[in-house]
């Protein structure tokens, strides 16, 4: 009888740590923003519904989010962003569909700050491209925070800028992801 309750006390301690080493996060608002500068002006647009999921196991990175939900200072330049640059009715999502290079390094059971390399497909505006960047994962109590900066070329992904405003936007966005999950 103290065996089973033993090994039922260790069970009890040990499984919720091995379930979440394996487990999936997912999170609806996630935050992704772009900066653009130029002597010009700045500009910045944050978005504050990005859906993701990660999966611990396999590391697994799904991110989708819908254009239309990025919010600029100016009411004037959302309307340009949806209608002339990106054409959101056409294309109204972005995705990221790729891998944690070096998952096994990540000790989800384990609070701290690693370091990844990820890889993967990225569609913006009809375009898909491979990427690969390197961000972090925070294993907190209550799930993981992904982060990552990065440059993205909009002529990369056939995002036309008309001349006459071509000055007041810089050829490289500095994009900032940062996605708190919660084990699922």
């Amino acid at each position: 009888m103290m065996k089973k309750s033993v090994a039922c006390l260790i069970m009890t301690i040990i499984l919720p740590f091995t379930i979440q080493g394996q487990g999936k996060y997912l999170t609806n608002n996630g935050v992704i923003s772009f900066y653009s500068h130029t002597i010009v002006e700045d500009i910045t647009a944050v978005n504050n519904e990005v859906a993701a999921v990660i999966d611990g196991s396999s590391g697994e990175v799904v991110i989708i989010l819908k254009m239309t939900q990025f919010q600029f200072e100016k009411k004037m330049m959302q309307e340009h962003f949806n209608e002339n640059y990106l054409e959101s009715e056409i294309f109204p999502k972005a995705t990221f569909s790729g891998t944690i290079l070096n998952n096994d390094d990540v000790k989800y059971s384990i609070p701290g700050l690693y370091e990844v390399k990820v890889k993967g497909e990225m569609t913006i505006h009809g375009q898909t491209k491979t990427i690969s960047e390197e961000g972090t994962v925070k294993i907190t109590s209550s799930g993981i925070v992904c982060s990552t900066k990065f440059k993205l070329n909009p002529e990369d992904y056939k995002i036309k800028i008309p001349g006459m405003v071509r000055k007041n936007i810089s050829k490289q966005m500095e994009i900032t992801v940062e996605l708190p999950c919660e084990l699922i």
